[in-house]
């Protein structure tokens, strides 16, 4: 199989897998919501036959299985959690909803047994990478992811977004890595210096891209124009699946940004500014109901 979306706009992204993960596992109770749109439900579909064929397992996905069948679903999250590293947020996010599938009782009781298994599983991994960020140090952590996706960004790693895509992107990025474990860990003070210090260096590399200053403001197409190439389609539903979480209501700067297929959200400043954009993001994706439940 041509795996174009994993090799193609998603070959950069190290959240493609966590957060495909969670979404597999908390579509268990229901795995065709009615709040997804055509574009989104044809890219997860797309997307999951790629990762099951990335990771050999093809023969579930010629079954056509894993979409609907809840065992299967939880079997093949488990696998893909072994085999990639989900992240303290995807393995908290995870165990949460298992065990409340667990108390409601619908399910077998062998299959509610069995997400209760799984659910322990991730919560001790959750508390060995917890205790190993700890000793170790968040603000340490934290740098050192901040500094890959500063360093991917600023090598062209994200050019087949707008310039705000690229922006969303590299924050989506962090919040599902060291650094958002970081942001979600750490007392407030330090959560705070690492907002901080993530508000002044994306407003600059965002400004960078279209030669400003961080406080210049400009018409928001020049700032969501995507770039013309053979893959804009491809990149364009995987900002969209990146950006699935987001309402035009609570998150009107990211879901304009993310969801291209819609009108601007009211909420959407008309002409607005690299560090405006940044600030606005930041708002919506680091507030602490945004890091602990990620979808």
């Amino acid at each position: 199989m041509n795996r174009q979306l994993l090799e193609g706009p998603g070959r950069h992204l190290e959240s493609i897998h966590p957060k495909f993960i969670v979404e597999l596992v908390l579509g268990i109770d229901n795995p065709r919501p009615g709040s997804v749109v055509p574009q989104q439900q044809l890219f997860r579909e797309r997307l999951l036959k790629e990762v099951v064929s990335q990771v050999q397992l093809a023969p579930w996905a010629m079954t056509g299985a894993p979409g609907d069948n809840p065992a299967i679903r939880l079997a093949l999250a488990e696998k893909l959690a072994g085999m990639f590293d989900p992240g303290h947020l995807a393995l908290t996010r995870m165990s949460q909803y298992l065990l409340s599938l667990q108390e409601k009782g619908r399910a077998s009781t062998e299959l509610r047994q069995q997400y209760g298994v799984v659910a322990g599983h991730f919560l001790q991994r959750a508390g060995h990478k917890q205790r190993a960020l700890s000793q170790r140090g968040l603000m340490v952590h934290a740098g050192e992811h901040s500094d890959q996706v500063f360093t991917r960004w600023h090598a062209g790693s994200y050019d087949g977004w707008s310039l705000a895509g690229r922006c969303f992107i590299a924050l989506e990025e962090l919040r599902w890595g060291a650094f958002g474990d970081a942001c979600r860990l750490a007392n407030s003070e330090v959560r705070a210096l690492l907002k901080e210090n993530l508000l002044t260096m994306a407003s600059q590399y965002l400004a960078e891209s279209i030669s400003a200053s961080p406080e210049t403001r400009h018409f928001y197409h020049q700032w969501l124009a995507s770039p013309t190439s053979a893959s804009l389609m491809d990149h364009r539903e995987m900002l969209g699946w990146q950006g699935s979480w987001c309402s035009a209501e609570k998150h009107p700067v990211s879901w304009s940004i993310t969801q291209t297929w819609q009108t601007i959200a009211l909420g959407m400043p008309r002409l607005c500014s690299a560090k405006r954009l940044v600030e606005a993001m930041l708002e919506e994706m680091f507030t602490d109901d945004m890091l602990a439940a990620p979808l």
